[in-house]
């Protein structure tokens, strides 16, 4: 009995090191550092109760901290996007985040009903590099808090966060007027 287990655990670790984990990295200067994911901590806020009916229930998603650790570097960032195994770039969106002083939020809980830019070709310069995708906006950025997201992904948890890879860009002090 024991032997089945042991060799059911190795089928199932050799199973998961064999998957390749996406990996997103910026420019900065003339090196790529990488993104690092960070999971959206949520709040579900309940909804009115009106005797005996009970109005919908809204759910938040938030990152800590009012900006991003990585900086992109001018407003037209180039990003370095490894998809997952059972991933396409297409996949990937920018989202803007709306920032206050302690968190970021994500505007909407459905990462669906944001207001996002895809990564395809009609607002990305997109190059393939072995098995990376290499994009840069074909516009600037404006100055603010992004998340680069797969829409794919599967939800974490009972409030469905998510794995995002946070930015900022902020404005270039020689461009402004």
């Amino acid at each position: 009995m024991k032997r089945i287990i042991v060799i059911f655990l190795i089928l199932a670790l050799g199973t998961t090191l064999r998957v390749r984990a996406q990996k997103v990295e910026t420019l900065v200067g003339d090196a790529w550092a990488e993104i690092p994911a960070l999971q959206t901590q949520s709040e579900l806020k309940p909804g009115w109760k009106i005797v005996d009916y009970q109005m919908k229930s809204k759910l938040i998603h938030y990152l800590s901290g009012g900006r991003a650790t990585q900086l992109a570097d001018g407003d037209r960032p180039a990003f370095r996007i490894t998809p997952g195994e059972e991933e396409v770039l297409v996949d990937y969106v920018v989202i803007r985040l709306k920032a206050a002083k302690y968190y970021r939020k994500i505007p909407k809980a459905r990462l669906m009903d944001n207001d996002y830019m895809r990564l395809e070709p009609s607002h990305f310069d997109i190059k393939a590099e072995n098995d990376a995708f290499i994009c840069r906006p074909l516009q600037p950025f404006k100055a603010g808090e992004y998340i680069l997201v797969s829409l794919s992904q599967s939800p974490i948890g009972e409030l469905q966060d998510l794995l995002v890879y946070p930015f900022s860009v902020i404005q270039d002090a020689s461009r402004r007027p």
